[in-house]
């Protein structure tokens, strides 16, 4: 769309607003003067409007269209558009009511998503964003902003609406206004996309960015780390499927939603909107069920998840990964051990006892860890590192040269059969093998002499 169109656009859609303003049975408050300069200045007052507070007075009944029926909400900038859920905290997203998140111990939610220790989810804005564009930059608009929060014994989803874009600066004001009373953000790729695009909105709205720099959870991140072995794809969606059970139905595909807004913008018809509405609602109530799910994982990997069953081997292994990503090296053998007990798809058995004995080693276990490679080296095979690890003990500890150059003669072997099926990285296995045995035999003689 060009400049041009888009100017057509927002006349025609003010006018059509306006008739709508001058109908109301009360006038819109005064608009409050703006200071000047690029950025609001951090003691500008925010709305009276709070999160935590039932609508005000002069907020008054309106629809879109059938569906889509809301509140115009009074700013000192103007009326906003929001729709408003409610559930109680036993409503449950798949297998797990809304309010799990709030049993959790806090200690979990570092180890999720490297928050820090003042994450709490009571004082947590989940959000998620439906916008113009995929782009991002001054161009992309948030037209649908999605919150969502813990609100005493009930999980509260807010959605403002843009019903044209002047109407951006008293979203915007509504939205801060909601935001004051917490501390903390969950999203999925809030981090790359969500948050710095509202960033910007409020930037070039001369407004301060609330809640920047606060504790975000962003569960992207570990989402890929637990599941992106074994999953299609690690979309809000699949996720939904794929951990929670959740299907959806009729849902409207994410990269269609910027055409309807448009499509909207030119005719004034709502009526495809009431799909992307419920689709930013969904997404909001799955960040919820999701942080539930990772947080129980984390809280207790050996024991159920929400569903009632045990984690299988491969989310064992990845979850040990992440623990061991985080500095949890005791958590991490726990579920490396399980992961073993219970049997993996997504990794080879080899991969599984690298990771473990190395695991073992770093705890200063030796005797697993020793175990296991003799294990590998008694059965054969292809992986070098047991005969390379054991080798490197008799070494270092046991001092027992002989046994450490045996081990990485027969090293060298295992080099030979792995050149001669054409690996990669056959050839520097082979110099480093050998660097190795010519230290080992000087070492040797140095001991005879």
């Amino acid at each position: 769309m060009n400049l041009r169109e888009r100017l057509r656009l927002l006349k025609a859609a003010g006018a059509a607003r306006a008739g709508e303003e001058r109908a109301a049975s009360r006038p819109a408050p005064a608009v409050q003067p703006q200071p000047s300069g690029p950025l609001r200045p951090a003691a500008w007052p925010l709305p009276p409007t709070s999160g935590l507070q039932p609508p005000p007075s002069d907020a008054r009944p309106a629809s879109l269209c059938e569906g889509l029926e809301g509140h115009l909400v009074a700013t000192e900038a103007g009326f906003t558009f929001r729709l408003e859920r409610r559930y109680p905290l036993d409503f449950l997203r798949g297998p797990l009511p809304l309010g799990w998140p709030l049993g959790l111990p806090a200690g979990v939610w570092p180890l999720v998503g490297r928050v820090s220790p003042a994450f709490d989810p009571r004082r947590a804005v989940f959000i998620d964003t439906e916008t113009t564009g995929l782009a991002g930059g001054t161009g992309t608009y948030a037209f649908l902003v999605g919150l969502g929060f813990y609100q005493g014994d009930e999980f509260v989803v807010r959605q403002y609406f843009l019903r044209d874009f002047p109407e951006e600066d008293a979203m915007l004001s509504a939205i801060a206004a909601d935001l004051a009373p917490h501390t903390c953000l969950v999203s999925f790729n809030g981090k790359s996309f969500d948050l710095p695009l509202l960033e910007t909105r409020f930037r070039l709205a001369r407004r301060r960015p609330p809640l920047s720099g606060a504790p975000h959870l962003d569960l992207l991140h570990p989402a890929r780390r637990l599941w992106r072995a074994r999953l299609e794809g690690c979309s809000l969606q699949e996720l939904e499927r794929a951990i929670l059970g959740v299907v959806r139905e009729g849902d409207v595909p994410g990269y269609r939603i910027p055409a309807l807004y448009f499509d909207y913008l030119h005719s004034g018809d709502a009526s495809s909107l009431v799909a992307v509405v419920e689709h930013n609602r969904l997404d909001i109530l799955s960040l919820a069920a999701l942080a539930g799910w990772m947080g129980q994982m984390v809280a207790d990997p050996l024991g159920p998840t929400p569903d009632g069953e045990l984690l299988c081997g491969d989310d064992l292994y990845h979850l040990g990964r992440l623990f061991e990503a985080r500095g949890r090296l005791a958590e991490a053998l726990t579920c490396y051990e399980g992961a073993h007990e219970r049997g993996i798809r997504t990794v080879t058995e080899t991969a599984l006892l690298r990771r473990l004995s190395f695991a073992y080693k770093r705890a200063r276990a030796h005797p697993q860890a020793i175990a296991i490679w003799e294990q590998m080296v008694a059965e054969g095979g292809l992986s070098l590192f047991p005969y390379i690890e054991l080798a490197k003990y008799h070494e270092h500890v046991t001092r027992r040269y002989d046994l450490a150059e045996s081990l990485t003669v027969r090293a060298l072997a295992v080099v030979e059969r792995r050149r001669s099926l054409g690996g990669a990285r056959a050839v520097r296995e082979y110099q480093e093998v050998q660097h190795r045995l010519q230290r080992l035999r000087r070492k040797q003689g140095s001991q005879s002499s």
